[in-house]
């Protein structure tokens, strides 16, 4: 990896910002046992980092899900909008946000999953915000592993795309990524193996919130910036 620095950081949202994937995984099993087919967490890592569309592709030749996408769709997303509000950010996620905000970094989130699920997603760790980038799989052709929502990001940014680093927990993300030409730090769950932790060559891997500080240049993030206040603290006018 370059050691020039960045100008911008772009961020996977799933796992990456927020611990989502354990919602994702209990909204795909219900949606599953809505069509009587019963499933677990062992199909985790057959859908990690995918698509929804690729998702459903899955599940329809798996188990024989006779549904049009769109009915599937609107049952997974009823589901994952109603407890999206309880999800967390990843420990340490929002203290590096906000740090690359106040170093003067641009950023943008990046994510294979739909328009909807990201905004929930957003509104939970407290990201929307009218001049947030962000980019879902229904604002593309194509999503991660293909490089076209890395690129659109950077394009909105206005940056080169060697100007930008990507964090990202998984190796599909990881690969879009490079295959945008940009620098990737994969930021691996804990307890990621197999394919899961499978990253392409090329990334370099980070175990912490402080490597991934280290790595932007930004030694004192996670202790310099103190956390946001939330709507209900905003003093009004």
């Amino acid at each position: 990896m370059s050691a020039s620095s960045p100008r911008a950081v772009l961020w996977d949202m799933d796992g990456t910002l927020a611990l989502s994937e354990p919602l994702h995984m209990h909204t795909l099993i219900a949606a599953l046992a809505h069509y009587c087919v019963q499933a677990g967490d062992e199909l985790h890592p057959l859908m990690f980092g995918r698509t929804g569309l690729d998702v459903y592709r899955i599940c329809r030749e798996r188990f024989g899900i006779e549904a049009d996408f769109p009915t599937w769709s609107a049952l997974r997303a009823a589901r994952y909008v109603a407890e999206a509000p309880q999800l967390e950010a990843r420990p340490g996620a929002l203290e590096l946000w906000r740090a690359a905000h106040a170093a003067g970094l641009r950023q943008a989130i990046v994510s294979n999953a739909g328009r909807m699920l990201l905004e929930a997603n957003l509104n939970a760790l407290g990201l929307q915000a009218p001049e947030r980038v962000s980019v879902s799989a229904n604002d593309v052709r194509h999503g991660k592993p293909d490089p076209e929502a890395y690129l659109r990001a950077a394009y909105l940014l206005d940056v080169e795309p060697s100007e930008a680093i990507v964090i990202e927990d998984s190796p599909t993300g990881a690969r879009a990524a490079l295959a945008a030409g940009m620098r990737v730090l994969g930021w691996p769950d804990a307890g990621a193996s197999g394919v899961n932790a499978n990253f392409p060559e090329g990334t370099r891997i980070v175990r912490s919130a402080d490597e991934i500080a280290a790595a932007l240049g930004l030694p004192d993030a996670l202790f310099s910036e103190p956390a946001s206040k939330s709507p209900s603290q905003t003093t009004p006018c």
